[in-house]
């Protein structure tokens, strides 16, 4: 598993590349938390387009990353899902508690409304 970030327009973009499984949860939740801890106050954005395997492990990663962004005051949002690993979070009914996007927004109005979603 690769992590990484990129500060963007409206926010920080957290990517992981490769597999997501129980062996690679550590891994990401501590990357997640040193990141947010570097920029506390800008959005979050989890892009998962570089994973080529997930299992449950990455339900757990992504709720307890929206819960520590979310409780810092910070917006969440997961962009750039692959179907594979969409299809899980759909079949666990995360996708009722979490922002999907297909990918990180282009036009200024959707950076605006969704860098002020909270």
């Amino acid at each position: 598993m690769k992590c990484s970030h990129k500060r963007e327009r409206c926010g920080i973009v957290i990517r992981f590349h490769g597999e997501l499984g129980h062996h690679e949860a550590a891994q990401c939740v501590e990357y997640l938390e040193k990141t947010m801890t570097l920029y506390p106050t800008e959005p979050i954005f989890l892009d998962l387009s570089g994973l080529t395997f997930m299992d449950s492990s990455g339900i757990a990663v992504v709720l307890g990353a929206q819960r520590n962004v979310l409780g810092a005051g910070q917006s969440f949002c997961v962009i750039g899902t692959p179907p594979t690993a969409m299809r899980i979070f759909q079949a666990s009914g995360i996708c009722r508690r979490v922002t999907f996007l297909p990918a990180l927004p282009q036009t200024e109005g959707e950076e605006d409304d969704l860098c002020t979603a909270k």
